[in-house]
């Protein structure tokens, strides 16, 4: 895919004049980074299938008696999911930009266009922004595996299966909240004040023995916002805004302060809510550093290509862990 350099062209012409100030007067897109993956433990692996069991144990204890009565079973439960393998190919021809005002980028002489600043300014301040923003945006909660066609780019928000779709299947196969389904909460109240209260009223339904363990309750920025204007005005608090003191206790939730509200921008418009505990949102990774490494070659003389895979995916290791409301499920 060749640089599309008419805007430049047409806003400044079609002509490099040398100077210092060019590089201060490029500004670059700021990009939305990825906050969703920081929130699951990676879990290096050689395997594209990652294989966990819950095991659990029936009651043991019994009133005395002589006579030997044994009781309690113990069950496992496996759970067994798959890596999917995202894929960046990149094509750039940097001479589109030589004859031009941005022909700073390509001001080095020798015929190695891998070389030329553009393409190292290139990758590192757009290339990886923008693949952090694409797996926020339309992979990470949104995404829906789809298998490629040959040789046709595929569609965004088909290189893996998202949280949204992985926490659905959970739901359908009797697995969340230790097989108990989604915790009814309805639609979130148009009321900022009665949304907060739904807020709580959704952590105080957990089984008793897993409130004091869950640290986040994730949803939309939308809704997070939301739980923050009701709080506030539910309970009166008071915002220091120059020190940023009070902050935090609008994220926090009342009667279960080891819990806070953490909006993604990965779950924009969506009212699905969840929660578990921090040591069952993993990661499993396959050649994870190449996520952050690309190959640079020449694809043909005058072009520049460059390309990474990497495998991941962001799921929970045991599904009965895992609680959620009861919107978006389908």
């Amino acid at each position: 895919m060749a640089i599309d350099v008419a805007d430049v062209v047409a806003q400044y012409g079609a002509y490099y004049k040398p100077g210092s100030d060019n590089q201060q007067n490029l500004r670059n897109m700021i990009y939305k980074p990825s906050e969703t993956a920081a929130l699951f433990a990676a879990r290096p692996t050689e395997d594209t299938i990652y294989r966990g069991t819950l095991a659990s144990l029936d009651r043991v204890v019994q009133p005395f008696q002589k006579g030997f009565t044994p009781i309690s079973t113990i069950t496992f439960q496996p759970n067994q999911f798959s890596l999917f393998r995202p894929k960046i190919d990149l094509k750039e021809t940097p001479d589109d930009l030589e004859a031009t005002y941005l022909g700073f980028l390509t001001a080095l002489p020798t015929n190695e266009r891998a070389a030329w600043p553009f393409v190292r300014w290139w990758l590192e301040n757009h290339v990886m922004a923008r693949k952090e923003q694409d797996l926020e945006t339309s992979e990470y909660f949104t995404g829906v595996y789809a298998a490629p066609v040959a040789d046709v780019p595929g569609a965004a928000g088909t290189a893996m299966d998202g949280l949204r779709k992985i926490i659905r299947g959970y739901n359908t196969g009797g697995r969340t909240n230790l097989g108990n389904g989604a915790i009814a909460t309805g639609a979130p109240a148009g009321d900022d004040v009665d949304f907060c209260t739904q807020v709580e009223e959704f952590v105080a339904e957990l089984p008793t023995h897993f409130r004091k363990k869950v640290d986040l309750v994730v949803m939309s920025p939308e809704n997070e916002l939301k739980y923050k204007r009701g709080k506030r005005k539910k309970y009166g608090l008071q915002v220091n805004f120059l020190t940023g003191q009070g902050v935090s206790d609008l994220l926090t939730i009342e009667d279960f302060p080891n819990a806070s509200i953490k909006g993604l921008e990965s779950h924009a418009g969506s009212n699905l809510m969840w929660t578990t505990i921090a040591a069952n949102r993993i990661r499993p990774q396959k050649k994870a550093a190449l996520k952050d490494t690309m190959a640079v070659k020449e694809f043909a003389p005058r072009v520049v290509s460059a390309y990474t895979d990497w495998w991941e995916v962001l799921n929970f290791e045991v599904p009965e862990f895992l609680f959620h409301n009861d919107q978006d499920l389908a």
